[in-house]
């Protein structure tokens, strides 16, 4: 069964028939007493009960026992309730909607008749209905204070649901399409509306309105008090609802709002497949945070006569097989006071029915921060709707400010009004209209963070007040952060209802077996298709599995085939063995875009399942991940000119068959990868020095995304780059065994914000840095900035071969020397030049060996060094925990030249080292490692 398990998993904690909700609340909760006239008391012992094997939990004192249904016992509210009504918490009882339910009577606009009560009903709490005719009303002046939690939510939904969580098959329990099999919720207050009976003044106590759906009698909402009270709805689900009572447009919505006021709380609820609206305002100036409409058969946002509340945190999904519009939004007309006028933040709408808005009669409103994935036209905009003159107003029409509208039908649908809908999306701040990249149908990608959210702080007044908050950590479009949510841990799991998949292995991978409950899906051979790798599973290398086919250097390799791999936050991929790795080879894509919250990591078998024998020193447990693109190198099978697209060569480390990177493609574009971890890799495929790094880059363009990658552990280097031109930012090399960092064959990118620490058993260089001799016109080139290295294995650098590069703005925290400065470095005449040498702005060297390690070239790394004044020798780091900025690398002069000058690439920084102080952190949650609070 989908989220929330208030069916199944109880059965299994508490050992009972049924039950609906946590096992640790109690059968013992008093009831207040009975308040519907009529109701008899229950029988009590000795009175009627279950039969053999029937249920044995009792109804409350005060309520009568009706039929059992799925194997709970059932408990009667009808007629009117007219005093305070409480509904406890019972494990396996129901309370059953048996007909028109009212709470309280109508106490008119100015409060001045009728009978007000409250029914409050407890978390973990089903009330059901049979049939559309079984439905609750809150009238004017009473109070529904349905107050769920997050582990027990209260839910409204059908006998026919009831049963379906007790049937053998489990395809049925998410509903399917089934609708309209109770009527629903109707709740009615005094706030003002602008539709009324009999001519009334629009926003006066005496405009009044009789809500649709409810007859015999008829129901009455509005009135003047805009902060009227008509209780708490939280944490509550309202499924297979809705109900024509008497004819087709005159039907029961989910949940009908009619005139409810601000002192109203609504949030965190649900709406599940209602054969009407969703949800539905009739006026009022009721407020919602956390809203979820799924599956609805009308339109699952209605909104009418004048409401002017405010909605944040909203989702949207349509089924397949029903449902009209996303949104349908009326007034009574342009011009009319108080106009239907509501501000919607923070929303996510999916669906392919009719639009995603229709837009009526004088609706205004307001929307921000959205996402848009919409099968059809975005907008069905009325003639009537805004001024109706063809021209946009932010005063009279809807209008849009950070939303990504991603509809495949365009804008506007053909036939109404085409001109003003453009016109609202041109004049917005930050509107895109473009392809979205939601992951799981309702996660955030890559195309919904590049768009810059709008700051509802700075909204005046009432809907500035509502939205407090969104400044400090809320800077993102659509409902779910993409930073700190995930499809399996977000505000909307664990008390809603087929809102989110259960986890399964996506077609092209193979279910294998579980670790600790969890799916694991192999990943094997040659992908020649698209492929998303979703939360909820482990993925399992199974030997080496690539990822498309060698297009070739320009593109027209025979039987080539480039294919995408996606892999969502929070997922998890692992070897069991140092031929296990992956390969992204030329042409092809990999978008491993985990989040600070929820890194993607890759890792082996016996981390995964906890059974390492010393962590620390774990290395060499499976192969590593290998990226290889048609960007220019300068080490050329055959002799083939360096930087030309002849030149092309074989990348360590892949045999059987071998595995080709290079080309003239400076921009190409491999992929992404951010935050990502990889951990415990490396092998020797065939020889030592022919092995798998933790990733190996070979050709990468600089189309490329890396930013916030993690390579721990590995047992060759932790990242080498083979030539390319890709660029990095945010990286941390730690304990790898043989160099942290390696450059080589023609690499042209640049780097900034690189931690490096080893293991104090393992490791050589921190560094090692060649290229193919002083004089190639293409040489190995890097600009390193911000970076901080700590480790005492052999040197902090080992420049080889002709390897030229920058450095700046470092911290080395070093046990042995700082160089192994190789006599073939540079020109090779121990005089420094920065036009053929490595050279060094603004880098703090405390290395206990000195500079040089005697036996190389031992003349040129002080010539190099101090060619900066800025860079320092005697002086002793005061490093935090390790890697942090203490005094020391505070006080050091940092490089004058903004870095963004050099490179548009870097941000500009005036401090040395890649962690400015204790308070930056951008290093922590998604990697491990750092700190005693997150190992590896």
């Amino acid at each position: 069964m989908r989220l929330p398990s208030n069916f199944r998993s109880i059965l299994l904690a508490c050992g009972t028939a049924l039950a609906l909700a946590a096992c640790t609340q109690g059968e013992d909760i008093a009831s207040p007493g009975p308040s519907n006239p009529g109701t008899p008391p229950n029988p009590g012992p000795g009175g009627p009960g279950p039969g053999p094997g029937g249920p044995t939990a009792q109804c409350p004192t005060g309520f009568t026992e009706g039929a059992a249904v799925a194997g709970l016992t059932t408990c009667d509210l009808s007629d009117t309730i007219l005093s305070d009504l409480t509904l406890p918490f019972v494990e396996g009882v129901a309370y059953r909607l048996d007909g028109r339910v009212n709470i309280g009577t109508d106490t008119g606009a100015d409060n001045s008749g009728g009978n007000p009560a409250t029914l409050t009903i407890e978390p973990g709490v089903t009330v059901f209905g049979s049939s559309g005719a079984d439905y609750l009303v809150v009238n004017r002046g009473s109070r529904l204070v349905a107050d769920g939690d997050a582990d027990n939510p209260i839910i409204f939904t059908s006998e026919d649901d009831l049963e379906r969580q007790t049937d053998s098959d489990p395809s049925n329990d998410d509903g399917g399409s089934n609708i309209s099999e109770w009527g629903g919720l109707v709740i009615l207050g005094r706030a003002p509306i602008n539709r009324c009976i009999g001519g009334a003044t629009p926003g006066a106590v005496d405009c009044e309105q009789i809500i649709e759906g409810v007859t015999n009698p008829e129901a009455v909402y509005g009135g003047a008090t805009s902060d009227d009270d008509s209780g708490v709805l939280r944490y509550i689900q309202v499924r297979f609802a809705g109900f024509a009572i008497n004819q087709q447009g005159n039907e029961l919505n989910g949940i009908s709002f009619g005139g409810v006021g601000s002192d109203t709380v609504v949030e965190y609820v649900q709406v599940h497949n209602n054969s009407d609206d969703g949800v539905e305002f009739f006026g009022g100036a009721v407020n919602v945070k956390y809203l979820v409409l799924t599956g609805n058969d009308d339109d699952s946002l209605d909104t009418d006569n004048g409401w002017d509340g405010n909605i944040q945190y909203m989702v949207i999904r349509q089924r397949d097989d029903g449902g009209d519009n996303a949104m349908e939004m009326s007034s009574t007309g342009a011009g009319n006071i108080p106009a239907t006028n509501p501000a919607v933040a923070n929303f996510t709408v999916v669906g392919n029915r009719s639009n995603a808005w229709r837009l009526n009669s004088g609706h205004i409103g307001a929307f921000y921060n959205g996402v848009v994935d919409y099968g059809a036209e975005c907008f069905r905009w009325q003639d009537t709707a805004g001024d109706g003159d063809n021209t946009f107003s932010a005063a009279t029409d809807p209008s849009f400010n950070s939303v990504l509208f991603d509809c495949d039908g365009g804008l506007a649908l053909a036939g109404d009004n085409t001109v003003v809908p453009p016109l609202a999306v041109a004049a917005g701040a930050n509107n895109v209209i473009g392809a979205s990249s939601l992951t799981s149908d309702l996660q955030p990608g890559m195309a919904e963070t590049a768009v810059t959210a709008f700051d509802l702080n700075s909204l005046p007044g009432a809907r500035g007040a509502f939205f407090d908050g969104f400044s400090d950590g809320v800077d993102y479009i659509g409902a779910f952060d993409p930073d700190n949510e995930t499809a399996t841990n977000n505000w909307a799991t664990g008390w809603t209802f087929a809102l989110f998949p259960d986890p399964a292995c996506p077609a092209g991978t193979n279910l294998t077996g579980e670790i600790d409950g969890v799916n694991v899906c192999s990943l094997a051979g040659v992908l020649t298709s698209d492929l998303t790798l979703t939360r909820g599973n482990h993925y399992e290398l199974e030997g080496r599995f690539e990822i498309g086919v060698d297009i070739g250097a320009d593109g027209t390799a025979a039987n080539g085939d480039a294919a995408v791999l996606r892999i969502e936050p929070g997922v998890t991929i692992f070897g069991n063995a140092g031929s296990d790795f992956l390969v992204v080879n030329r042409g092809s894509q990999i978008f491993s875009t985990g989040t600070r919250q929820n890194p993607i990591v890759f890792t082996s078998e016996a981390d995964l399942r906890g059974a390492q024998t010393d962590p620390a020193n774990a290395i060499g447990e499976w192969g590593g991940l290998v990226l290889l693109g048609r960007a220019p190198i300068n080490r050329c099978i055959g002799g083939a000119t360096p930087g030309t697209a002849a030149c092309e060569q074989i990348i360590e480390g892949v045999t059987n068959p071998e595995a080709i990177y290079g080309g003239a493609v400076s921009d190409d574009n491999s992929g992404v990868l951010r935050f990502t971890q990889v951990k415990f890799a490396g092998f020797a495929i065939n020889q030592q020095g022919n092995e798998l790094n933790g990733i190996s880059y070979g050709g990468v363009g600089d189309g490329t995304i890396v930013e916030y990658v993690q390579v721990h552990n590995n047992s060759d280097d932790g990242m080498e780059f083979f030539g390319g031109t890709v660029n990095a930012k945010h990286i941390i090399l730690t304990g790898n065994d043989d160099d942290s960092l390696d450059t080589d064959n023609g690499w042209d990118g640049a780097m900034q914000f690189l931690i490096i620490t080893q293991r104090a058993t393992g490791g050589d260089n921190a560094m090692e840095m060649s290229s193919t001799g002083a004089g190639n016109p293409l040489s190995t080139n890097p600009t390193v900035a911000n970076f901080t290295v700590v480790g005492a294995r052999s040197n902090a650098w080992r420049l080889n071969s002709g390897h030229i590069g920058r450095f700046i703005n470092g911290v080395v925290s070093y046990g042995s020397e700082c160089f192994r400065w190789q006599d073939s470095a540079g020109d090779g005449d121990n005089t420094f030049s920065a036009a053929t040498d490595p050279s060094f702005n603004s880098v703090l060297f405390d290395c206990d060996g000195g500079l040089a390690l005697v036996g190389d070239n031992t003349v040129v790394p002080p010539l190099a060094v101090a060619a900066d004044a800025n860079n320092t020798t005697n002086v002793a780091d005061t490093l935090i925990n390790g890697f942090i900025n203490g005094p020391a690398e505070s006080s050091a002069q940092a490089f004058a030249t903004p870095l963004s000058s050099i490179d548009p690439f870097f941000e500009d920084t005036s401090y040395i080292g890649a962690v400015e102080d204790a308070n930056d952190r951008w290093w922590a949650d998604w990697s491990c490692g750092l700190e005693a609070s997150t190992p590896c």
